[in-house]
């Protein structure tokens, strides 16, 4: 009972509450917050923290190299400054600037120490026992507070590189003196990265630090002066003092080649051996160069090299980008993927960015929208020096595009679909093409091509073909030879998925000689004699022919037209989809593992010359000798078939052609196949012979009747 009746209460105290809330929510809100919030501080556990940033922030062991070589070069760079802000009175003054790295492989020891501004006793303690406090960042601050500026050549940013050493050691200890003379004695700090480290002072000790790693078993291979000397190299050939490595019982320099992409002065000798210690060979030289510096999306310096010998488009699945990401000439990324677009992988070169927001391992941007400015801003460069270079260089240009054209066109259809078509513009302007109103090997821009036609033409023609000759013999090109108006001859497989992508060019809709149902303006420079044939098929006549062909090749066609674009060819073939275009989604769609039926079955057209000898003929013989005008149609429409590269297999018409051979033999030896004699005896026997219609493919296609001629 005590039970229900509280429960009772206490409902009829709720509901008075509620009740009489609107007279009390302001008294109960002011009781809420009568008392001030108090202040408290995060709380973290240093064992895990460390170990967090030894295991899951660096994801290369090596970068701990990068790492020390940059906070040795920041410390050198320290006093540097100092010594030019006036600071005279410096420990070891006469001990010059530099870095070296050492490797004990017995001891499994790696020893890297810079004679740059050291460390107190407190400085180790706040710096070193701080994780996340940059010291370089604390020095850049305190100058700008004095009015110098320091941040320039310094690389540190974060506090935490020190500790990608517990990656690789399970004990490390750092030797540091300071290098200002007041601050007495030296002092090292060790630690095991488990949460704790010790202090002491050590006498004995020159201005500077060094740190010593006693590297953990996994780590082994770091105590070698190959791994080290190799690791050092990779990330750090540029830093601004000597970094020395030491090899058996000398201490080599390692980092002699200089940045030179923030010279402002350059050899072209320079930029020979800079592209090759790119590369990592002695030999090869650059065909064009770029340097390259901006201030905006980002402080940017940097140089480009389009290599003399193109990469092979053979066995090139995946290539990696050649040009390299650093920040403050510290490495950040080898192969500046998501930079520089996988299209212009064969560039090599350097981007050096001040103030790129790295991530806080410094392997790669935070800010992945700042990054895609970055690119574009120095895609947009490199294309507008490329035009500049056809301007102003046009036979180096044609060099570069004769080796180069293919990745140009790559990058056209990789720009659109994973960068929305931003550089369309830049790179239609550099694509060059031959035409059939110039010279083998002349070729022309877009731009040149329409400052020779005339104003009123609304379409830029092209025709694709293996080379140009075969381009040049086609019953498509007819129509525009006879005018003299300018094609552009495409030969690279490439080059009709290029087009289709352009579209249109300032107005102009690139248009293709053998497409279907286009206009090609045959008003717009007719030619100035009329060679219409004397016999030409009449309305009836071309009604009956029409009718009489499509039956003889039934689903092989769609539509029978009479084309106004021929003058020395019977026929072609028209679809919808060029020959071209068709066969390459064929092979597509077989790479695929797809079904090639539907572009097996595409419906084409064909058209006829009215006033070709050969269909006026077989207009005049289909009935007065059906079986000749019958295998003379289908071998018409082969002959279109080959003409356009629709034809799949050549051998499917050799019993055919055969055939035909056999008969202009026969001809040839007197044989008259209107009355089935011969005018004259031949001088040899001759066999009997039989026209034989050939089986059609299609199950739509009469059977033909066995018709023997005798001698």
């Amino acid at each position: 009972m005590p039970g229900v009746m509280s429960r009772l209460t206490r409902g009829r105290l709720s509901a008075l509450g509620r009740a009489a809330r609107p007279l009390t929510r302001g008294v109960r809100y002011a009781r809420a917050f009568s008392t001030q919030p108090e202040a408290m501080e995060f709380k973290a556990e240093t064992r895990k923290l460390l170990n967090i940033v030894a295991k899951s922030l660096y994801t290369d062991k090596e970068v701990f190299v990068r790492e020390l070589i940059s906070n040795a070069s920041d410390a050198c760079e320290k006093l540097r400054f100092l010594q030019q802000t006036g600071l005279t009175d410096i420990t070891d003054s006469d001990v010059p600037l530099e870095i070296s790295v050492e490797a004990d492989e017995s001891g499994r020891i790696f020893t890297i120490t810079d004679t740059g501004v050291g460390m107190s006793r407190e400085q180790m303690i706040d710096q070193l026992g701080t994780i996340a406090k940059s010291g370089s960042l604390d020095f850049v601050n305190n100058a700008a507070a004095g009015s110098a500026s320091a941040d320039s050549n310094i690389i540190g940013q974060f506090g935490v590189g020190f500790y990608s050493t517990f990656v690789v050691a399970d004990k490390v200890q750092v030797f540091s003196r300071s290098a200002d003379p007041s601050l007495g004695a030296g002092h090292v700090w060790e630690s095991d990265g488990m949460g704790s480290f010790t202090v002491a002072e050590m006498d004995g000790l020159k201005r500077g630090t060094k740190i010593v790693l006693h590297l953990k078993s996994d780590a082994a291979e770091f105590a070698s002066q190959g791994k080290v000397k190799e690791a050092a190299q990779k990330y750090s050939s540029f830093v601004s003092f000597p970094l020395k490595v030491k090899e058996g019982e000398e201490m080599q320099e390692l980092n002699k080649t200089e940045a030179l992409w923030l010279k402002s002065d350059t050899t072209e000798d320079e930029h020979t051996q800079f592209f090759r210690f790119l590369g990592g060979t002695t030999y090869g030289e650059p065909l064009m160069t770029l340097k390259f510096s901006t201030d905006a999306p980002m402080s940017i310096k940097s140089v480009f090299y389009i290599p003399k010998d193109p990469p092979s488009r053979w066995f090139q699945k995946d290539p990696e980008v050649g040009v390299q990401l650093h920040s403050r000439r510290v490495l950040v990324k080898k192969h500046a993927d998501g930079v520089i677009p996988k299209w212009l992988f064969w560039l090599r070169g350097v981007v050096d960015c001040e103030d790129m927001p790295l991530n806080i391992s410094r392997e790669s941007m935070q800010d992945s929208r700042l990054m895609s400015k970055l690119s574009n801003a120095l895609v947009r460069r490199f294309l507008r020096f490329l035009e500049e270079q056809g301007r102003k260089q046009p036979e180096t240009y044609k060099t570069f595009y004769n080796g180069y054209s293919y990745y140009l066109k790559a990058g056209l259809l990789d720009d659109a679909t994973t960068n929305g078509g931003a550089h369309k513009e830049a790179i239609v302007k550099l694509l060059r093409f031959e035409c059939s109103q110039k010279d083998q090997g002349e070729v022309v821009s877009l731009a040149e091509y329409l400052e020779g036609i005339p104003a009123a033409q609304q379409n830029i023609y092209y025709f694709y073909a293996s080379d140009r000759a075969t381009a040049m013999a086609s019953p498509y090109m007819e129509f525009f030879t006879k005018r003299k108006r300018n094609v552009l001859l495409l030969t690279e497989e490439v080059d009709e998925f290029v087009v289709n992508q352009i579209s249109d060019f300032k107005g102009k809709k690139l248009v293709s000689i053998d497409a279907a149902d286009q206009d090609f303006e045959p008003l717009l420079d007719a030619p100035a004699e009329d060679e219409t044939s004397e016999h030409k098929l009449t309305a009836d006549d071309k009604e009956g022919f029409e009718k009489w062909i499509k039956g003889v090749l039934g689903e092989k066609i769609q539509n029978v037209k009479w084309s106004d674009r021929l003058s020395g060819s019977p026929a072609v073939v028209t679809s919808q989809m060029s020959p071209h275009m068709r066969k390459m989604m064929k092979g597509l769609m077989a790479q695929s593992g797809g079904s090639n039926d539907a572009f097996n079955n595409l419906p084409s057209t064909l058209e006829l010359n009215d006033s070709h000898h050969i269909v006026t003929t077989m207009n005049t013989i289909r009935e007065s000798n059906p079986d000749v005008a019958r295998m003379a149609a289908e071998q018409l429409h082969d002959n279109a078939c080959i003409a356009a590269g629709m034809l799949e297999d050549p051998r499917s018409i050799l019993t055919r052609l055969n055939k035909l051979l056999e008969m202009c033999v026969y001809q040839g030896a007197g044989f008259d196949y209107t009355t089935g004699q011969y005018t004259h005896t031949p001088q040899s026997p001759t066999p009997e012979f039989v026209v034989e219609e050939i089986p059609k493919k299609e199950p739509s296609s009469a059977d033909a009747k066995d018709k023997s001629k005798t001698d």
